[in-house]
């Protein structure tokens, strides 16, 4: 069983995540209507999608509904707002049937480190070193230091990104700090003003960011 958790994060939002499987039988797929499409896509791009469907299928119990994307690349399916993400060897489906939801999962790595400077702002490096100081001294040794800070970051930025998906928001229009309320991080709109809770996990395998508006 690939199904990792369904979390009711809400009254009216869910979230899951699934773990990929290395040999997916993908005939369990042939009598639905995207069959066609999900074998002409590449073999990561079918894993990917078929994992999708399978957790979208877990959480919802309809196996009919089919996933569509609006012209700024936001998925929508019938009946739900629905937000996606995908990394290696894991896919994270968000719904909620009343408010904008978004996710994004990111699996650990150092190469985030390398790309830092080009979306964090100047003013949200020192956020991003406390939250790393403060990370270390809860012991997470076995990782390399700034690295679950830094994917936050990244995450929580791709996050604000997809919720707002319409307005097409750079890196720099994005600010990321530290929420009031523990657990979470607050990202800021600097377009509209608007401000957004963004919640958050990680293990030894991946980070997890996800907001609801």
């Amino acid at each position: 069983m690939a199904l990792l958790f369904i979390n009711e994060i809400d009254k009216d939002v869910r979230l899951g995540v699934w773990e990929m499987e290395e040999n997916l039988n993908y005939e369990q797929f042939a009598s639905l209507p995207f069959y066609d499409r999900l074998m002409g896509l590449s073999e990561n791009r079918r894993k990917e999608t078929a994992s999708v469907y399978s957790l979208l299928f877990a959480m919802t119990g309809n196996r009919n509904l089919v996933i569509g994307h609006e012209p700024s690349g936001k998925p929508y399916v019938e009946g739900y707002k629905i937000g996606i993400s995908h990394t290696k060897g894991f896919v994270s489906v968000i719904l909620s049937t009343s408010c904008d939801v978004a996710v994004d999962i990111e699996y650990i790595n150092t190469r985030v480190l390398r790309i830092a400077d080009r979306f964090l702002r100047e003013d949200e490096k020192p956020n991003a070193l406390q939250f790393a100081k403060e990370k270390d001294e809860k012991g997470h040794q076995d990782i390399v230091p700034d690295v679950i800070p830094t994917l936050l970051f990244w995450c929580a930025k791709e996050t604000i990104y997809k919720l707002y998906s319409d307005e097409r928001l750079t890196f720099q229009n994005i600010k990321i700090m530290d929420a009031e309320q523990g657990g979470a991080l607050c990202g800021n709109n600097l377009i509209t003003g608007e401000s957004v809770r963004i919640d958050y996990t990680f293990n030894e395998d991946y980070v997890l960011t996800y907001a609801r508006k």
